[in-house]
């Protein structure tokens, strides 16, 4: 029984080091070193500080790719998640978007914040602090609706 265990566990820890060697294709950031530069249209100093903390990772071009990113295969399911992240928002490119696309963005956070939906749960037990509380909840939302409307021109 035990050599089968021990076996099975050289299998295991050789698979896991074989695998090392596909490389993993994560998103890249961009050339130039953001966060502190991006600046959402309209937004507050306390909202901005939020979006950096617990969305940029995902939603911009400044992804913070710590140790863990590069060892597979946890690198192909934070790979998938940048790429779907910034696929849905990219606030490395709030600024291009035009006024339609804006407000269907705003109405997405807004809804995925009300939900709880965003940041994804496996990224908060992760990065404790990225989880937002009922506070920073409000802000980001009352933030959505205050820009929603003026670009809406109400």
């Amino acid at each position: 029984m035990k050599k089968k265990l021990y076996f099975s566990l050289a299998i295991l820890i050789a698979f896991l080091i074989v695998i090392q060697l596909i490389p993993s294709k994560l998103p890249v950031n961009s050339v130039v070193q953001l966060p502190e530069n991006i600046q959402v249209q309209n937004a507050s100093n306390e909202v901005m500080t939020i979006l950096k903390t617990s969305c940029f990772d995902c939603h911009s071009n400044q992804t913070d790719y710590r140790w863990y990113s590069h060892i597979v295969p946890v690198s192909w399911l934070i790979a998938r998640d940048v790429s779907k992240g910034r696929e849905a928002l990219n606030f490395s490119e709030w600024n291009t978007y035009n006024k339609r696309k804006l407000v269907r963005k705003l109405e997405d956070i807004k809804e995925q914040i009300t939900k709880k939906e965003m940041p994804m749960r496996i990224y908060t037990l992760i990065h404790p602090g990225t989880k937002l509380n009922e506070a920073q909840m409000l802000l980001i939302t009352d933030w959505t609706d205050q820009e929603t409307k003026k670009i809406m021109g109400q």
